[in-house]
């Protein structure tokens, strides 16, 4: 765990809801100087509280789901803002009581002795294009859900379900409409074949803007990628954003760990007790790692066989060579970017005879 140094002559913690914040002022010494709640989250008034010490002033607030517009505002005032991690928060600053007031002087006393675990404040301008990808899995998720039930619901009935294809759905569902011969089991079919085609008219026309806006502004590393066995043009645009700059990690070991792909250990006396840490990171990378290396398994000629020795290796586990699989992606995915060079098949292959 890292921690965030503070070097200001005083620290201000918030602890943030929708329609209000408690706020609590500290200088160096831990004397408060504010502590308050301000309705409807008004900056302005923040801002009359804070004025006579917002010169030399560090503002501090657990990441929950409404940081966005406080850290936008702190930074047009020209405020340094530091967003905290909340599991890592949670674990250091527990306690028997707990309210606002207790939290927000909770953050500025962990802010004062620099035990501040950050969390990434991702870049405003950015984030639009980030919110639309997110935007375009959510209804991919959902279509995926619409389809599953479909299949199961024909396997319920001891019925083979039909084959279907992406591109063209008309003989897929004249065939699931012709095997349903009940009228109300009928209608339910009708209104998930007619969500499925609403999000795939929907996603195709999200992927053809965000193809459009990324070759805009990240060409380059777009088309890098690409080069990468199971990456394509969705999997690169989830990677690319979810990523942001690649300059913020120091070094491959804290990309595989953002990535969920590594976990931490628990030891004790020198024994190592077990894992945890699995869900500290950004799902959406695992995911991406994780497609990429199926659809890798899958279609590439050297990965293929391979990935399927690995597995055999591992006594049959499919979810342990696909993780091994999606870390050596990863890993070569960091590098690339760092370095702005295409993939090296040739060095994932010995990576890969080397596990």
């Amino acid at each position: 765990m890292k921690y965030y140094t503070s070097t200001t002559e005083f620290n201000c913690g918030i602890d943030l809801h929708a329609r209000q914040m408690y706020v609590c002022v500290m200088d160096r010494q831990g004397k408060k100087l504010v502590h308050t709640n301000i309705k409807n989250n008004d900056f302005s008034f923040f801002l009359k509280l804070i004025q006579p010490y917002r010169h030399d002033l560090t503002i501090c607030c657990e990441c929950m789901f409404g940081w966005y517009w406080l850290s936008d505002a702190c930074q047009a005032a020209g405020l340094t803002f530091v967003l905290a991690h909340a599991l890592y928060l949670r674990a250091i600053h527990g306690g028997k009581n707990k309210n606002d007031r207790i939290d927000s002087e909770k953050i500025t006393h962990l802010l004062r002795s620099n035990l501040i675990p950050p969390a990434f404040v991702y870049p405003a301008d950015k984030r639009p294009l980030r919110a639309l990808l997110r935007q375009r899995l959510f209804f991919v998720w959902n279509r995926s859900e619409l389809l599953a039930r479909i299949n199961s619901h024909q396997l319920a009935h001891n019925r083979v379900p039909p084959k279907q294809s992406r591109s063209n759905r008309d003989p897929w569902e004249t065939a699931l409409l012709v095997a349903e011969d009940h009228p109300i089991r009928q209608i339910a079919l009708k209104n998930d074949l007619a969500m499925i085609r609403h999000y795939d008219h929907q996603i195709t026309q999200l992927e053809e803007e965000l193809k459009r806006l990324t070759r805009k502004t990240l060409a380059r590393d777009y088309s890098l990628l690409q080069t990468v066995p199971g990456i394509g043009e969705n999997l690169g645009l989830t990677i690319l954003c979810e990523i942001g700059d690649i300059e913020r990690f120091p070094t491959v070991k804290n990309f595989l760990s953002y990535c969920r792909l590594v976990k931490g250990t628990v030891a004790s006396a020198g024994k190592i007790k077990g894992l945890r840490g699995g869900k500290l990171g950004n799902p959406y990378l695992r995911w991406a790692f994780g497609e990429a290396a199926v659809i890798a398994k899958r279609d590439h000629h050297i990965i293929g066989p391979l990935a399927q020795s690995l597995e055999a290796r591992m006594g049959g586990n499919k979810f342990k060579a696909n993780t091994v699989v999606a870390i050596k992606l990863a890993r070569g995915v960091f590098f690339m970017l760092k370095n702005k060079t295409v993939f090296d098949p040739d060095r994932l292959v010995k990576s890969l005879s080397k596990v």
